[in-house]
């Protein structure tokens, strides 16, 4: 093989690794990707846990015990129909016996008014309150009933809804009783590629008040945002990158990319081997 042939397949080495080195993402682009830029330097403040409030549409499950349990019984009957059965160890019936949207038989739902009906104490407006709250509420009213009252409050369908640019989005059943927009956007599959990280919207909905926030997942300080937790019936919603490209021309973009690509590698073989 004569130096000529050998010169050519060197060029062509080079031009090839240099067609596919400028396909790596350069260091900014790399930059942009990254969550949390400089937490392990960042100085985070304790973490901030909110009490979430009771809201209109609230399905909560509310068991009582007592040191009487054949008295404590009657407000353990089912609500609503369905649900668990009594448990012979403990004397207590399971309001709900789940957790999640479709935990609807056997548990309290919070009317239009705020409102729950509870056995002998009638209904009870608790709308605003916090479950230590309500779980108080009931106690101080139960006292006089019953020797020793405790009371146990679970939320049966909190959730969350995520918009936009994650890889599945849809509403999510909270699996906690509290849940961060980096748990929210794990559930929904990450960000896709499009998706802003900087600007995520919140939106929401409260006694009656509708506030929003922005959050920035790429800087620490989201961690002292009040909207880093989630509260039930948030919105969330992940802008598109101004670089995403309009319905259907993802595809033409695509295309034109890959049909450039191999114009371009057919025309370097040929100025190359036609000499």
């Amino acid at each position: 093989m004569n130096m000529t042939i050998i010169n050519k397949y060197i060029v062509l080495s080079v031009l090839l690794l240099a067609l596919f080195s400028s396909c790596q993402p350069g260091k900014k682009a790399h930059q942009s990707r990254l969550y949390l830029q400089g937490i392990d330097s960042a100085k985070i403040e304790a973490v901030k846990l909110p009490e979430q409030t009771i809201q209109k549409g609230d399905r909560l499950s509310i068991i009582v015990f007592s040191d009487n349990p054949e008295a404590t019984a009657i407000y353990n009957q089912l609500q609503r129909g369905g649900g668990a059965s009594p448990s012979s160890s403990t004397d207590v019936t399971s309001l709900g016996g789940g957790t999640g949207a479709g935990a609807g038989a056997g548990s309290y739902l919070v009317d239009v008014q705020g409102n729950i009906l509870f056995h002998s104490l009638g209904p009870l407006y608790i709308e605003g309150l916090t479950k230590p709250q309500l779980m108080k509420l009931l106690q101080e009213k139960l006292d006089t009933v019953l020797k020793h009252p405790y009371v146990e409050v679970r939320f049966l369908n909190k959730r969350v809804t995520v918009l936009g640019e994650v890889m599945k989005p849809g509403v999510i059943n909270m699996p906690e009783e509290q849940i961060s927009i980096l748990d929210a956007i794990a559930l929904s599959g990450d960000l896709t590629i499009f998706g802003r990280k900087d600007n995520i919207l919140v939106v929401r909905e409260e006694n009656g008040k509708r506030t929003t926030g922005r959050l920035n997942i790429k800087e620490p300080a989201i961690y002292n945002s009040g909207f880093f937790y989630l509260h039930s019936g948030d919105m969330v919603y992940i802008e598109p990158d101004r670089k995403k490209p309009l319905g259907t021309d993802q595809t033409t973009v695509r295309n034109i990319s890959i049909a450039a690509t191999l114009v371009s590698t057919f025309a370097i073989l040929y100025s190359i081997f036609r000499r």
